[in-house]
């Protein structure tokens, strides 16, 4: 089973907007028996974080293009 993962993530440029105004997430994600990539962590965003429009992050199973600015961190 792969180690909780934790991450800062920080989002800027008016994509905060969609979080609250929150500019940064300190988040730990939940084990899970394959090593996260980053189309399970933006299901997970979006699932877990993101708190309107949420066709302006992503949409299928693309993330919009003025969202890649954000950036994530691993503490």
């Amino acid at each position: 089973m792969a180690a909780l993962v934790s991450l800062l993530l920080e989002f800027g440029g008016g994509a905060e907007l969609l979080f609250d105004g929150i500019k940064q997430h300190q988040v730990t994600l939940p084990n899970q028996s394959n090593p996260w990539d980053i189309r399970q962590l933006l299901v997970w965003i979006r699932h877990n974080l993101l708190k309107e429009r949420p066709e302006l992050f992503i949409q299928g199973d693309t993330v919009e293009s003025w969202i890649i600015s954000w950036r994530i961190k691993t503490t």
